[in-house]
């Protein structure tokens, strides 16, 4: 299964534009799958939230999905560059003062804005310049802020799915913290999640060319197997998986 709040391509920090129109309608059958697999949803957003201060910076908030669980825990900052998109957030978070919707890239938010903590969710792999994403992130986080990313792993599973949804790369865990690194932060946690999707998303996405976004198919995963890894990856670290979280912080000095 895939999660993808952002439903556009992001501009790097270089400014490079990509067709949002174009990759929204992609992506439009996969968010509204996700805003139905409710216990995947709340399995990322529950690993997120200990690294989670505000006010909260998320970036790629697509149609907000995830900003409608994170303002339960702070003020936030979604940023969308889609203009679709934008709209759907502005409408759907239109009468909550906690959230202020920004229609456009990270280097449209004011660098004047300190933010606790920033979010990522599926957003990093869409950008070409990644590292220019992360040093534009690290500039509008207070010192001691953390950053949480989740990314689909594994080159080997990049398919014709990953290219539908503008992906530009997908991540092993020990590359994202080394860029992350790079970037400035200091990394304080970071494994594969969800290890059944691995071979799930190898045989079915990658080499059958299905695309993981049937309402029924949706359904069960999210129902019935989300529960039962959750579970078990809460004791068990996978040494490999569908996807990659990582929390890292900026350090004080």
């Amino acid at each position: 299964m895939t999660t993808e709040p952002d439903p556009t391509l992001l501009r790097s920090s270089a400014g490079d534009e990509w067709n949002s129109e174009q990759v929204d309608a992609a992506l439009a059958t996969t968010l509204d799958s996700l805003d139905d697999a409710l216990n995947y949803r709340n399995w990322i957003a529950d690993l997120a939230q200990p690294y989670l201060e505000g006010p909260l910076l998320e970036v790629g908030a697509g149609h907000g999905t995830f900003t409608e669980v994170f303002v339960e825990l702070a003020d936030a900052t979604a940023v969308e560059p889609g203009d679709y998109a934008a709209g759907l957030l502005s409408e759907r978070f239109k009468d909550d003062d906690r959230v202020t919707v920004v229609n456009g890239i990270v280097d449209d938010v004011d660098l004047d804005d300190s933010f606790g903590s920033a979010v990522m969710i599926n957003v990093l792999e869409h950008i070409a310049d990644d590292f220019g994403a992360l040093k534009s992130v690290w500039d509008r986080l207070q010192p001691g802020g953390h950053l949480v990313l989740w990314v689909p792993a594994f080159q080997l599973l990049y398919s014709d799915f990953d290219t539908k949804l503008g992906h530009e790369r997908r991540y092993n865990r020990r590359g994202l913290e080394d860029l992350v690194e790079r970037a400035g932060f200091t990394v304080v946690k970071s494994g594969y999640v969800n290890a059944p999707g691995w071979f799930s998303w190898l045989l079915m996405v990658r080499l059958l060319s299905i695309e993981p976004t049937s309402p029924v198919t949706v359904g069960i995963f999210d129902r019935f197997i989300v529960p039962i890894v959750r579970g078990i990856e809460r004791w068990v670290r996978p040494p490999f998986g569908q996807s990659v979280f990582l929390a890292a912080r900026k350090p004080l000095h």
